[in-house]
């Protein structure tokens, strides 16, 4: 997972619901053009990678602290986003 303190990319945002294959196929476009870019494979912010599980409910009231540590807010947007 990406930290904070190294610089993260991309915040990933998506709906749970929408179509699993369709947004990885987006991320992959998006991550290919990003190395051809930056030369490296991006640093990404995923919630379920990146916020405790076991804890949700106190992380989420970081999101804007994780949100403002990203370079780029990436939306994969399907019919339910």
């Amino acid at each position: 997972p990406a930290s904070l303190q190294d610089g993260c990319d991309a915040f990933i945002s998506h709906s749970w619901s929408d179509d699993g294959a369709a947004k990885w196929a987006a991320l992959q476009q998006w991550c290919a053009c990003f190395q051809v870019r930056h030369g490296r494979e991006p640093r990404l912010w995923f919630d379920k990678c990146c916020v405790d599980q076991t804890n949700i409910e106190d992380d989420l009231r970081c999101l804007p602290v994780f949100l403002s540590g990203c370079t780029t807010l990436l939306v994969l947007c399907g019919e339910t986003y």
